[in-house]
């Protein structure tokens, strides 16, 4: 179940229930990438998709005591009202849905619905973000469709193509700054860690330095017309890790119409239009970085909605863990095709580049008839996916004709030397233990059923076959250890049910679950957590 946009704009709309795209927005558990495909000559990200309106938590801190002195306050707004403490037990909801394969039958702690609405929830990795507004009321999980609209469209009801979902899930989203409570709640326990204070027009999910989730916190503010100059508006956001501390606050551009959200923020760097290329701010410590974009009437850009930079026929994300990416020979009527780098975020020394790469097997070459020539790939398509364990994971679209077709081959970072290659698709689902791999449904396409894999050698396990009559999986997630794949199928009617199966031998472990049952896995403590009408609720893991 994947909302990565092809930058071709090649989609369908998402029209699942609001159940299920909650089910499919909350995954946070497992890795997705998707390289992008079908990209024509003249395909470009539009300008406008780095215009954010996020903005500024106005002196919102994470300073303040831990002991719930209510003083305690930060260099501006932002209140710390408690330290540790919070009954988990107040307001619990009682479970009676299905047992849901991986997780101990009973939740470990709940909080129940107010009525029909149950709170939403941002995952932190150890921490559970909620949030409650002047009522004291739980906001509930935000419909992601109203955020993801282009700028000029957001807030028209009208509106029905919604741009998909981008990397960053939105909790909460309005058109002034609102008063909010923030809760910072142990995975386990429930317990609240902290609370804070403020006003803000916007939560959202982001990452940290090497990937850590983190929450962005916004609000915009105008400074009204002097006579002389005009009416003028400003967005900051501000980062909170999951012990609520804050990591640091960064200004960001005003669109003229409408709203975004916070996926100009990655790893710790705002993304931003500099020329015709990208430029990476720090929001805390650290240099300010250009992204490489060489060749005459080169072009590199940024698309919010899928958190990737792209170059022609190339994409990339701009921040991975301790490098950048960045992009040569960046012209679609140049000589080669696109080269993409890797530069070391500290020092800016270019660190690895696919031009030294070997072309794996698999890829269609071009046959010009001379044999001297470099060996170039047909399709000139090529994405960087992944950076991890000191490896590099690019994917190659096999051949202009397989546009499904890509070869994924991991390279050593500092030899470069090729050490695995297999072929795989252009979406593929990551478990978070990285030993499994699942085929991926990209929006706009006919889905015809998952394969797994076993990585790093990319061994098939087992695949849906076209034909076979088998209902299609759409994965949505792994447990933390990789022994449950959970995800959604869809019957002739159009109504969408959880399945999980173990990934390995393809038992299917459970069926027919409520598409809200699908968990989300919080990846440090393995606990999976679902929002249904009844309320939240958090599983302990089961032992594999």
């Amino acid at each position: 179940m994947q909302f990565n946009r092809d930058i071709s704009g090649d989609i369908g709309r998402d029209t699942r229930t609001s159940g299920a795209r909650t089910a499919a927005a909350r995954r946070t558990g497992s890795a997705r990438v998707s390289p992008t495909a079908r990209i024509s000559p003249g395909a470009r990200l539009t300008g406008t998709a780095l215009v954010l309106s996020l903005a500024l938590l106005t002196g919102c801190s994470g300073g303040g005591s831990d002991d719930g002195d209510d003083s305690g306050k930060g260099d501006g707004g932002a209140q710390r009202t408690t330290g540790p403490g919070g009954d988990a037990t107040a307001g619990a909801a009682a479970y009676d849905g299905p047992r849901l394969p991986g997780f101990a039958a009973k939740p470990a702690w709940s909080l129940a619905a107010d009525g029909d609405k149950a709170p939403g929830v941002l995952d932190l990795g150890g921490t559970l973000l909620f949030a409650k507004d002047a009522s004291g009321a739980y906001l509930t999980d935000f419909d992601d469709t109203d955020a993801f609209k282009d700028p000029e469209a957001w807030g028209d009801n009208g509106y029905d193509e919604p741009a998909p979902q981008g990397p960053n899930r939105v909790l909460h989203l309005s058109e002034a700054p609102q008063p909010l409570t923030l809760e910072f709640r142990d995975t386990k326990t429930g317990e609240v860690r902290k609370s804070l204070r403020t006003k803000a027009d916007l939560l959202a999910l982001t990452t940290w330095n090497d990937g850590i989730p983190a929450v962005a916190v916004g609000t915009s503010g105008t400074t009204g017309s002097d006579g002389l100059t005009a009416e003028r508006t400003t967005s900051t956001a501000t980062l909170y890790d999951g012990d609520a501390r804050e990591l640091g606050r960064t200004a960001l551009p005003h669109p003229e119409e409408g709203r975004y959200y916070t996926a100009a923020l990655t790893g710790g760097y705002r993304v931003e239009t500099a020329g015709h290329t990208l430029r990476l701010t720090p929001v805390h410590d650290g240099a300010t970085r250009t992204v490489s974009c060489t060749e005459a009437e080169a072009t590199c850009e940024y698309d919010p909605r899928t958190g990737l930079m792209s170059a022609a026929r190339a994409t990339a994300p701009p921040v991975l863990g301790r490098y950048y990416a960045g992009f040569e020979n960046a012209s679609v009527s140049g000589p080669d095709m696109v080269r993409i780098t890797l530069s070391d975020l500290v020092t800016g020394k270019k660190v690895w580049s696919s031009a030294d790469a070997e072309i794996p097997p698999g890829v269609t070459l071009y046959d010009d008839g001379e044999p001297d020539t470099e060996p170039m790939p047909e399709s000139e398509t090529v994405s960087l996916l992944r950076v991890t364990d000191g490896k590099v994971l690019l994917a190659w679209q096999a051949s202009k004709s397989a546009e499904d077709t890509w070869i994924h081959a991991w390279y050593d970072l500092r030899s470069g030397a090729l050490t695995d290659s297999y072929e795989a698709t252009r979406s593929v689902l990551y478990a978070p233990s990285d030993d499994l791999a699942a085929e991926d449904a990209v929006p706009g396409d006919t889905f015809t059923g998952t394969t797994v894999w076993r990585l790093p050698a990319g061994k098939r396990l087992w695949a849906q076959e076209e034909g076979s009559g088998e209902t299609p999986l759409d994965p949505v997630g792994f447990t933390a250890d990789g022994s449950v794949l959970y995800g959604l199928t869809t019957a002739e009617n159009g109504t969408e049910t959880g399945l999980a199966v173990d990934p390995r031998t393809r038992e299917v472990l459970a069926k027919d679950l409520p598409a809200d049952h699908v968990p989300t896995v919080d990846v440090p403590t393995g606990y999976g957590h679902i929002t249904t009408a009844d309320g939240f609720f958090a599983f302990a893991p089961t032992a594999s």
